[in-house]
């Protein structure tokens, strides 16, 4: 699969043997540059080719103690209070075990992973420092690309939608129920034959290809259609690309971009 499904492959299992690290954290804010972790979850499944083997899983799940009050706006969204965290070890207290189970794994899987990277990195950076991009699989927007018309990618409604959590026991937006969430999504893909990749390389590669702006979410164009925007204000496109920090930090509006303005300049 060379960054495109295949739609006709009905392999599912190359043979080969890969540990995924799915993980999750629920934090005190949703800011990765302040937020602290009030909880983690990690579940290393062992797959053979795409199969995984559920007597392998091996599973670290914990609260964590932060050095800030949770505020009561996040408590309302993953129902951790400060009273359960009274006695709980700090993220630092378990850095052992955490290093341990990630040093396992062959490749790690989150909905929408670079949040919950961002933190753990700025956390435990002797642990997750070193994650490459070869490594990580998001599976949100493994989501976006399968499914570009539906409405939304959150995982709860990728949950109610295609009943994710059959086999799932827990509480939504807790960190080990939505670390099987994303594990069910990724799986459900597969088993689906959504996409046949031949192996889990292939299948990052493919999510971290550019997916398609349809909206500007900043600038003069805020809220505007890109498509719209093209047609309209090519002086703006154009200003954009020689910008430096569009493909480092907007790199799939990059690659929209870059698109838009070769249609046009095909058009007659």
């Amino acid at each position: 699969m060379k960054n495109e499904p295949d739609l006709f492959s009905n392999t599912v299992s190359n043979g080969e043997e890969s540990r995924i690290l799915f993980l999750d954290t629920e934090t005190t804010g949703v800011d990765t540059e302040t937020a602290h972790i009030c909880e983690v979850a990690f579940l290393l499944s062992t797959y053979e080719g795409f199969i995984r083997k559920p007597e392998n899983d091996v599973i670290l799940q914990e609260l964590i103690l932060p050095p800030e009050p949770v505020p009561p706006e996040a408590s309302a969204i993953h129902h951790i209070t400060n009273d359960m965290l009274s006695d709980k070890p700090s993220i630092d207290d378990i850095s052992g075990e955490i290093a341990e189970i990630v040093n396992k794994a062959d490749f790690l899987c989150a909905h929408n992973m670079p949040f919950d990277l961002t933190i753990l990195n700025r956390q435990l950076p002797e642990i997750f420092s070193e994650i490459g991009e070869e490594m990580k699989l998001d599976s949100l927007r493994l989501s976006r690309h399968v499914w570009p018309a539906i409405p939304s990618h959150s995982l709860q409604a990728l949950r109610y939608r295609f009943n994710l959590d059959a086999d799932i026991a827990g509480d939504a937006h807790r960190a080990m129920f939505d670390t099987e969430l994303a594990r069910s999504l990724v799986e459900y893909i597969l088993h689906s034959d959504i996409v046949t990749p031949d192996s889990w390389t292939d299948l990052i590669a493919y999510t971290q290809s550019a997916l398609e702006v349809k909206i500007f979410t900043f600038g003069k164009h805020r809220g505007k259609l890109v498509e719209d925007i093209a047609a309209q204000d090519m002086d703006y496109i154009k200003w954009l690309l020689k910008q430096k920090w569009i493909p480092s930090d907007y790199p799939d509006l990059y690659q929209t971009l870059l698109d838009k303005t070769s249609e046009m300049r095909k058009k007659p």
